[in-house]
C-alpha cells in the first residue's frame, strides 16, 4: 500500500507542472478572470506509476484541474474537491476488488481457496482481507492531504496574447508563456509557435491544447 500512497501524491505534484507553464487574451488580462477548469482522468498516469503487477486494472479517477485567476494578478491551482473526493471513492472500491482478487489468486496457489483465505487472514489481522486492504489503504492515503499538495498559488502576467505564470516565492520568466485565447466560456492554451512539439505533453493523456471551461 505504501507504493500506492507515494504513487498519488507523486501524481498530484506532477499536476503542479500546469501551474508553473506560461499560459496565455487582453494586454490587461481582464478576459481571464475567474474560475476555469479542465476535466483529467488520471488512469494513464495511474497505470504507469503502479507497474506490471496492476496492468490489468483500469478504472477512470477524474480530477477537476482549476484555475483561479484573481484581478490582483494572483492565481491559484487546486483540484476541485467534491468531484474528486467522490470520484476517488469510486475507483478505490475498484482498485480493492482488483487487489483484493489478486491476494485470493496469490492463496490459490498455496492451496487455499477464498474461505480459507479469509479464514486465515481473520486469525492474523482480524479481518477479511478486503476490510484489510481497505483500512491499511486508508490509513496511507487522505485524500484531503494530497489535494493540499497539489493547490498552488503565484501571480501572472497576461501581455497581448501570452500570459506569464510563477509559482509563489518565484519570479516570472519572460522567456516561458503560453499562448492564450477566451472564447465565451472558453479558455484556450497553446504552445508558442515553433515551440518544441515535445513539450505538448505535460502528463500521460493530457497534451495541448489544453481546453479550459468557465466555472465562475
Amino acid at each position: 500500500m505504501k507504493k500506492v500512497s507515494k504513487m498519488l501524491v507523486v501524481l498530484l505534484a506532477l499536476v503542479m507542472a500546469l501551474s508553473i507553464c506560461g499560459c496565455g487574451g487582453s494586454d490587461s488580462g481582464k478576459d481571464l478572470v475567474g474560475t476555469w477548469s479542465l476535466d483529467y482522468d488520471l488512469a494513464d498516469l495511474l497505470a504507469g506509476e503502479m507497474g506490471e503487477d496492476f496492468e490489468g486494472f483500469s478504472a477512470p479517477l477524474m480530477m477537476s484541474i482549476c484555475f483561479e485567476f484573481k484581478e490582483d494578478n494572483t492565481f491559484r491551482m487546486y483540484g476541485e474537491p467534491e468531484s474528486f473526493k467522490a470520484n476517488y471513492s469510486a475507483w478505490l472500491d475498484e482498485f480493492l476488488t482488483f487487489a483484493t482478487e489478486m491476494m485470493y489468486t496469490e492463496f490459490s496457489g498455496q492451496g487455499l481457496d477464498k474461505d480459507a483465505a479469509d479464514a486465515a487472514f481473520q486469525e492474523t489481522y482480524g479481518s477479511s482481507i478486503s476490510d484489510y486492504l481497505r483500512q491499511t489503504f486508508e490509513a496511507e492515503v487522505n485524500v484531503d492531504d494530497l489535494l493540499n499538495e497539489m493547490a498552488t498559488n503565484g501571480k501572472y502576467e497576461a501581455k497581448g496574447n501570452k500570459l506569464y505564470m510563477a509559482e509563489e516565492g518565484t519570479e516570472i520568466d519572460k522567456n516561458a508563456y503560453d499562448v492564450f485565447t477566451v472564447s465565451g466560456d472558453s479558455l484556450k492554451l497553446e504552445l508558442p509557435s515553433g515551440a518544441d512539439s515535445s513539450q505538448g505533453e505535460i502528463l500521460p493523456g493530457l497534451e495541448y491544447p489544453l481546453q479550459f471551461k468557465k466555472a465562475n
